[in-house]
C-alpha cells in the first residue's frame, strides 16, 4: 500500500456516520487511480464521490493534494465533496436529501 491508499485516523469514524445515517458507502481510497475520492456514498438513489480529510493532521488541513485536485477539476461526473468532521457528513446528507 502506497502513501496515496492510506486511510485519514477519523476515514472509519466517517463512514459509520454516513452508515448512521442511512447511506452505503463503497471504501475507495486503495482503488488503485490517482486522486480518486475517498469513498463513494449511495443514498435516495444517487451516488456520491468524497474525499475525507483529517482536520488533526498537517496533510489534511492542507486541503486536497494535487492529484485529488485534478481529479476533482477532471471529473465529469457530479462534484467531489469533502469531509472532516461529523458535522460536515451530517450537512453533507441534509443537502443531498434537500435537493433531491
Amino acid at each position: 500500500m502506497n502513501r496515496h491508499s492510506k486511510k485519514d485516523a477519523n476515514h472509519d469514524e466517517l463512514v459509520a456516520v454516513f452508515e448512521r445515517l442511512g447511506c452505503t458507502v463503497a471504501q475507495m481510497h486503495a482503488c488503485g487511480v490517482a486522486g480518486f475520492p475517498d469513498i463513494a456514498v449511495g443514498a435516495i438513489g444517487r451516488t456520491w464521490l468524497v474525499e475525507l480529510k483529517n482536520p488533526q493532521s498537517a496533510y489534511g488541513r492542507a486541503g486536497l493534494n494535487e492529484n485529488q485536485s485534478a481529479f476533482a477539476r477532471d471529473w465529469r461526473g457530479g462534484k467531489v465533496y469533502t469531509a472532516c468532521t461529523e458535522n460536515d457528513v451530517i450537512a453533507l446528507v441534509q443537502h443531498w436529501r434537500r435537493a433531491a
